[in-house]
C-alpha cells in the first residue's frame, strides 16, 4: 500500500530529529561514526515499519466510515448559475436536477379602430393576459445527456387557430380543426450532446421529443430575449409549416463559436391528434384530399409532417461588433388541417395577444405541401443592434390548381444604455440586453434602458392567381369549396417600444404599435375587409 504524503512528511521528521540527537561530533574522534550511522538506520527502519501500521489503520478506520455528511466535497451539491437558476448536482457534476420557469403578464388596449368598407364593425377588447406561465425541470444525466421537462399554465399560445371561434377576422367562419387544442406541454425531450465532450471536429447534438423547434432567427431567439412583446407575423406564419413551439421532433444540430446548422423532422404540436386515415366516406362530404379524384372526401388524415433546416454564420465577431448572416427552408410535405381536410392554413393575430381576433387568414387550402424559404441577417456594434428576416411561402395546391406565394419580413433595430445584446454561439441567435451593472441599493448600478422600433409586413394575397380555393363552411354543416379567391390578407405594422432590464431575471416592457390590414375580396375591390387601428401593451415578466 502506498504511503500517505503525511506519512512520508512524518517519517522525515522523525528521522531529522533523531539524527539531530544521534549524530556524532565532528570534535569528539574516538567515536566510531560508521557503528553510529548503522545505529541510525536500523532505527529509522523500525519507525517506517510503526508509521506504516499506523497508516494501515487509518485506511482501515475510512473504510469503514459512515457516508460523506452532505456539505462535504464529495457529497450531492446545490448549484447556482449567473441568472439564478438553482437546481442540485452529483458530487462530480455529472448528473443534474435544475430549475427553470417563466412568467409574462401582459396589459393592454386597442385604439382608433377604423374598420372597411365590408368589414364587420367588432370591439377590439382590451385587458390583462397571462401570455406565458412556464415551470419545469431541466438538467443532464452522466455528463453527455441532457433533457426538458417543461409545463406552460399561460393561455394563448401561437398555434390557436381561428377556426376555434365563432368567426374569424375577416367575417368568414371555417370549419372546426381538432388539432388546435394543444396541451400545455412546452418542452418534454432528451438531447444526447456527448460528441461535444469528446473532441469531435464537428460536434452535434441531437434532440428527440416536444421541444421549440429552433428554426428562423427570432425563434432561436428565446422570448425572455425579444426585441417586443410578440414576434413578427411573418415570422409566426413561417413556423406553421411545422415549426413553432410545443413541437415534436427528431434532428441534429452543430455548431461552435461562429456557425450554427441544423436540421429536423418534425410532426404535430404537443396535443394534436394523430389519427390516420386514407379511407373516403360520403360525397355528400367535402371534396378533398387524398379521394378529390374519386368525389369523395377523406374521413381522417395523419399528423401533419414537415422537414426543417436552418444555418448561419458569424462573418464578423468581436466583443464590440459582429455580422451574422444565414437561411432557413422547411418542406411541409404532409400536411394535415382537420380530421377532414388536407390542407394548409395560414394565420396570425395582429402582433399583440391580448384580444384573440384574427384577420389575416388564407381559409383552409387544399393542399399537397408547401415551402418556406427565410434569410436572416444582424449586425451589433456596441450598444447598438439590428436585426431583420425575409420569408417567401408556397402552397402546392391540389387538382392542378396553382402553386399560391406570399411573403412576409421584419426589420427592427435597437439602441441601449447601460448593458448590450450579445452573441449566444449554442442557439445561433442574440440574447436579451445584458446590463453592465444590476440595479442594487447603495451601488452604482441601475441597469440598461433598450429603445427599440420594428416594421414587419406579411402578404397573404396573391392577386396573380385567380382560380385558388378556399374551403368554407357550408350552410349544411359540411365543408363545400367556396368561391375562387386567394385574398388572405396583408398586414402592415409600425412599433416603437422600450425595455428596462433591473437584472438578468427581470425585464419590464411597453410596447406601441400602428397596424393597418388590407384584406380586399377581389383583385379589383381595395381594402374592403381590412382595417387600421393602434395598440400598446406592457409586459411584466420573470425568469429564471
Amino acid at each position: 500500500m502506498k504511503m500517505s504524503h503525511a506519512g512520508r512528511l512524518a517519517i522525515g521528521v522523525a528521522a531529522g530529529l533523531f539524527l539531530m540527537g544521534s549524530a556524532p561530533s565532528f570534535a569528539d574522534d574516538s567515536t566510531d561514526a560508521k557503528s553510529q550511522m548503522d545505529q541510525v538506520q536500523e532505527q529509522i527502519h523500525q519507525l517506517q515499519q510503526q508509521l506504516q501500521l499506523l497508516q494501515n489503520q487509518v485506511n482501515q478506520a475510512q473504510a469503514q466510515a459512515p457516508a460523506t455528511p452532505a456539505g462535504q466535497p464529495n457529497a450531492p451539491k446545490v448549484t447556482e448559475t449567473v441568472n439564478h437558476h438553482f437546481g442540485f448536482s452529483s458530487a462530480d457534476g455529472q448528473n443534474t436536477v435544475e430549475l427553470t420557469g417563466r412568467l409574462h403578464l401582459d396589459m393592454g388596449d386597442y385604439l382608433n379602430y377604423k374598420p372597411g368598407s365590408a368589414t364587420t364593425d367588432r370591439s377590439l377588447a382590451g385587458g390583462v393576459n397571462l401570455r406565458r406561465a412556464r415551470i419545469g425541470v431541466t438538467g443532464q444525466f452522466m455528463g453527455d445527456w441532457r433533457y426538458n421537462l417543461i409545463y406552460d399554465f399561460g393561455g394563448t399560445s401561437d398555434s390557436l387557430n381561428p377556426n376555434n371561434f365563432l368567426a374569424n377576422g375577416n367575417g368568414s367562419t371555417s370549419p372546426a380543426i381538432s388539432n388546435s387544442a394543444l396541451s400545455g406541454v412546452e418542452n418534454a425531450y432528451i438531447t444526447y450532446n456527448g460528441f461535444y465532450k469528446h473532441g469531435q471536429q464537428f460536434p452535434v447534438a441531437i434532440d428527440l421529443g416536444i421541444a421549440d423547434a429552433p428554426w428562423t432567427l427570432d425563434e432561436a431567439t428565446s422570448s425572455n430575449d425579444i426585441m417586443f412583446m410578440e414576434r413578427s407575423s411573418s415570422q409566426v406564419i413561417a413556423t406553421e409549416y411545422g415549426g413553432g413551439d410545443s413541437r415534436s421532433l427528431f434532428g441534429f444540430r452543430s455548431n461552435d463559436s461562429r456557425y450554427w446548422v441544423g436540421a429536423y423532422l418534425t410532426g404535430p404540436q404537443s396535443g394534436a391528434l394523430h389519427t390516420d386515415g386514407a379511407s373516403c366516406i360520403s360525397a355528400a362530404a367535402v371534396l378533398t384530399a387524398p379521394c378529390l379524384a374519386s368525389g369523395t372526401a377523406a374521413s381522417q388524415n395523419g399528423p401533419q409532417f414537415s422537414f426543417l433546416t436552418r444555418a448561419s454564420y458569424q462573418i464578423l465577431q468581436d466583443p464590440n461588433y459582429s455580422l451574422h448572416v444565414g437561411f432557413n427552408f422547411a418542406d411541409l410535405f404532409q400536411p394535415r388541417v382537420g380530421n377532414n381536410l388536407e390542407a394548409i392554413q395560414l394565420f396570425d393575430r395582429p402582433e399583440l395577444r391580448i384580444d384573440p381576433s384574427y384577420f389575416l387568414n388564407t381559409g383552409n387550402v387544399p393542399a399537397s405541401g408547401g415551402m418556406v424559404f427565410g434569410a436572416e441577417l444582424a449586425a451589433a456594434y456596441q450598444n447598438a443592434f439590428f436585426q431583420g428576416e425575409y420569408y417567401h411561402y408556397t402552397i402546392d395546391q391540389l387538382a392542378g390548381l396553382p402553386t399560391l406565394n406570399f411573403d412576409g419580413g421584419y426589420a427592427e433595430a435597437s439602441y441601449s444604455f447601460g448593458g448590450n445584446r450579445k452573441y449566444n454561439p449554442a442557439a445561433g441567435a442574440y440574447t436579451g440586453v445584458i446590463p453592465d451593472e444590476v440595479l442594487a441599493w447603495g451601488t452604482d448600478g441601475w441597469g440598461a434602458v433598450e429603445i427599440a422600433g420594428r416594421f414587419s409586413y406579411v402578404d397573404l394575397n396573391d392577386l396573380t392567381t385567380t382560380n385558388a380555393k378556399n374551403i368554407k363552411l357550408g350552410t349544411a354543416g359540411t365543408n363545400t369549396i367556396g368561391a375562387p379567391s386567394a385574398y388572405g390578407g396583408k398586414q402592415t405594422t409600425y412599433a416603437i417600444g422600450i425595455n428596462y432590464y433591473p437584472n438578468l431575471n427581470l425585464r419590464f416592457m411597453l410596447d406601441y404599435e400602428h397596424v393597418i390590414l388590407d384584406i380586399p375580396t377581389s383583385s379589383t375591390s381595395g381594402n374592403t375587409k381590412g382595417a387600421t387601428f393602434d395598440e400598446i401593451a406592457a409586459r411584466t415578466q420573470i425568469s429564471f
